[in-house]
């Protein structure tokens, strides 16, 4: 009777740290909630074949592709929350089920999705330079998967390796030799007789051949080293390999709970004590870890405000800073601009600014925020060229392919136009939008009455001079209309705050 009380208090009290936990990452994230809208912003999904062909050009194929559909639906913060949740609720609950039962600390299974929740919630500035734009999702996908193709290869005693290692992979990369990994570990510990040696030597064989030979057949475009890690972000890595630490983590606590034995089926006081506080310390991880930085996540409102065009919410995250930085302050005067006060009131606020530094590097507008800064300064033409020049490095992203398309129409460059269109046509959420700006195209008048048109047009009546732009995209806004002077009256109030702002003590 004691036995079971306990074992009663012990499985209570676990559900209330998972409950606390899945709470508490809700509330975080949806406090930042701007911050998991940026991911769609930098991401880009079609629902077309050739699309889905593409993937099959790499590994992790299948991974990526679901990464990406599921990215899309960030658009509503509340949906990606819901989806995220459910899927590290589904993770905590597999690593429960196979290798905690009767543990003494089944609360543990929450270790790897809160590993996973920090390697989320701790990427910051990464969200706008990494190229792997389905992170958000791919990664809890990529576990999920492997949890599931242990249990098949465990099933199957084994026999399935191979199935798994040379069809997995293609489809789930990486994940695929992580089953294998944990069946490795999991053979170790619970099978017995010498034969658990060579299943566990069969497992790391075909975790180090299959990738070789998949290059030799398929994937020889690909980098032989890099095979090893096809379904991570391991580019965005290679200069700040400590942020891949929480990935890494996550995978080797299954490895982890694979060696373990269970042998207390009965539960114990001590065990019941020991829950509560690993609970806790979660649960405080889940508050106290995530990448905090206000100028960060103010750049995030107010460039989710800019798309809506509520430049009074940007003027509101971006005008009232003693401390702020280069793409704030550029968002602040074009908020003012849009308000019709920017001559009036661009002095009033502070030039203290700080540099974005990232790890050991200081980043620049332009890499950081130059599409959405040049075109809500006037500078069409330089939001084209700096979205084309990120995209040659990094994947498409609606964000700067809805910039390329606006360009193109603003300019009435048709074909070009066309094309941009005819990419953002198919996606899921976004087209209506491309519906919109299509029509602009036959119809002048109602381009006119383009609220964003209405605002940008009167900028290009400039006198043309020769202008060489350099990597900072805010200075350059200001060094654009300090020396080129304009005809509309707009241009003339924006080349008389650049003159204000550039003589500033």
């Amino acid at each position: 009777m004691k036995d079971d009380r306990q074992a009663r208090i012990l499985r209570g009290t676990t559900l209330v740290c998972v409950v606390a936990f899945l709470a508490a990452a809700a509330h975080v994230m949806l406090l930042f909630s701007s911050f998991l809208y940026k991911f769609h912003a930098v991401s880009l999904f079609q629902d077309t074949w050739p699309w889905l062909a593409a993937h099959f050009e790499k590994p992790a194929a299948l991974l990526l592709y679901a990464g990406r559909f599921l990215t899309q639906f960030c658009y509503y913060p509340v949906v990606a929350v819901i989806l995220l949740l459910s899927l590290y609720g589904w993770i905590a609950w597999l690593c429960y089920w196979f290798f905690l039962r009767g543990s003494r600390l089944p609360v543990l299974a929450l270790l790897p999705v809160l590993a996973l929740y920090l390697a989320l919630m701790r990427m910051g500035y990464g969200v706008l330079m990494f190229r792997t734009d389905a992170l958000v999702f791919t990664e809890p996908l990529g576990l999920l998967v492997a949890l599931l193709l242990f249990r098949r290869v465990q099933a199957w005693e084994g026999k399935a390796r191979y199935v798994v290692a040379l069809l997995g992979y293609p489809l789930f990369g990486c994940y695929a030799l992580l089953a294998l990994l944990i069946h490795a570990a999991w053979s170790l510990s619970h099978e017995k007789g010498r034969m658990r040696w060579l299943r566990s030597l069969a497992d790391l064989l075909c975790i180090a051949v299959v990738p070789w030979l998949e290059y030799q057949l398929f994937y020889n475009h690909s980098v032989l080293r890099y095979m090893w890690f096809q379904g991570t972000p391991f580019l965005d890595y290679v200069s700040n390999p400590w942020e891949l630490v929480p990935l890494v983590a996550a995978g080797l606590l299954l490895v982890l709970f694979a060696l373990l034995k269970p042998r207390f089926r009965t539960a114990r006081w001590w065990q019941t004590a020991l829950t509560l506080p690993v609970g806790v310390a979660v649960v405080l991880c889940v508050y106290l870890l995530p990448y905090r930085d206000t100028l960060f996540h103010r750049q995030m409102v107010a460039e989710r405000a800019i798309e809506r065009g509520d430049w009074a919410l940007v003027a509101d995250k971006t005008c009232p800073l003693p401390v702020t930085n280069d793409i704030l302050v550029s968002y602040r005067n074009c908020a003012l601009y849009a308000q019709g006060c920017l001559e009036r009131d661009c002095m009033k606020y502070s030039f203290r600014t700080i540099p974005v530094i990232v790890g050991n590097r200081e980043y620049s507008s332009s890499l950081l925020a130059g599409p959405t800064i040049f075109f809500h300064s006037g500078l069409l033409n330089y939001s084209a060229r700096i979205s084309s020049e990120i995209s040659l490095y990094a994947n498409y992203a609606v964000e700067r392919w809805k910039y390329l398309a606006k360009v193109a129409v603003f300019n009435g460059e048709r074909e070009l136009a066309e094309k941009y269109l005819e990419t953002l046509a198919h996606t899921t959420l976004h087209k209506g939008w491309a519906r919109r700006y299509r029509q602009y195209l036959d119809d002048p008048q109602a381009l006119a009455q383009d609220p964003e048109y209405k605002l940008l047009a009167p900028l290009q009546d400039y006198e043309e001079k020769r202008w060489m732009p350099s990597d900072n995209a805010a200075s350059n806004v200001l060094l654009f209309y300090q020396y080129v002077p304009g005809n509309s009256p707009q241009m003339q109030e924006w080349n008389r705050a650049a003159q204000m702002m550039m003589s500033r003590p």
